[in-house]
């Protein structure tokens, strides 16, 4: 009764941080074209993806290993796929002709396919080199030091990430390599202030699962070694 209980706990908490990679995931495909400047320029899904996707991946990674965490990334790549057909299907069913607002919708909703390669390739490619970099380092350190494996492996995946996004949605853009610049500054400030958060979930969810977790059984090993 114990372990079923545990389980249904264990599946909650994934569920509940995979939904967390999805929501990122759906608004970051609505507000990737948005720049927006504070002091530098970058599109505002720069914010959505250090919150909600490398973080919450990195805490599924640290929990659960790398075979877990890359299952929710080709969840999330399948999810963003699902998301934007489905706009794509609201906004080219016909409008009722008392509702005048079509023309706002297609403008605001509309996601160019650019924006959808851009995404879909540019999030699968750096969180695959995410998760490889995370784990690799936690095997170096024998599972210490969460603070620099969690900074460094967002930092260079984030890179990846701008880098392709940034060069595929704005080719053309004389604007490119300040965009690419200001992507990289905000997302590495953001997930430098993510750090404490990431401990949070972790260090909760191991208290959740009453410490049956890969994190804690590492940290075990490392006490009895």
């Amino acid at each position: 009764m114990k372990t079923n209980a545990l389980e249904f706990k264990e599946t909650r908490a994934y569920l509940f941080l995979t939904a967390l990679v999805i929501c990122g995931l759906a608004a970051s495909l609505i507000t990737a074209p948005k720049i927006v400047h504070v002091g530098i320029n970058f599109p505002f899904s720069n914010i959505v993806f250090s919150i909600f996707t490398y973080p919450i991946v990195d805490c599924i990674c640290e929990l659960w290993g790398k075979p877990i965490a890359r299952q929710t990334v080709w969840i999330g790549l399948v999810s963003q796929v699902l998301f934007c057909v489905l706009i794509q299907l609201s906004i080219l069913a016909p409008p009722a002709q008392q509702w005048l607002h079509q023309g706002e919708y297609q403008i605001i909703l509309s996601t160019g396919i650019n924006v959808v390669i851009a995404s879909l390739v540019a999030f699968a490619i750096s969180q695959i080199f995410d998760i490889y970099v995370y784990q690799k380092l936690k095997e170096k350190s024998l599972g210490k030091q969460l603070w620099l494996r969690s900074n460094l492996s967002t930092y260079l995946g984030q890179t990846i990430d701008s880098i392709l996004f940034i060069n595929i949605v704005f080719y053309n853009s004389n604007q490119k390599m300040n965009l690419i610049l200001g992507s990289i500054t905000i997302k590495i400030i953001l997930s430098f202030l993510m750090t404490p958060i990431v401990y949070l979930i972790i260090h909760s969810l191991n208290r959740y699962l009453d410490n049956h977790t890969l994190a804690f059984k590492m940290e075990g090993e490392l006490h009895h070694a």
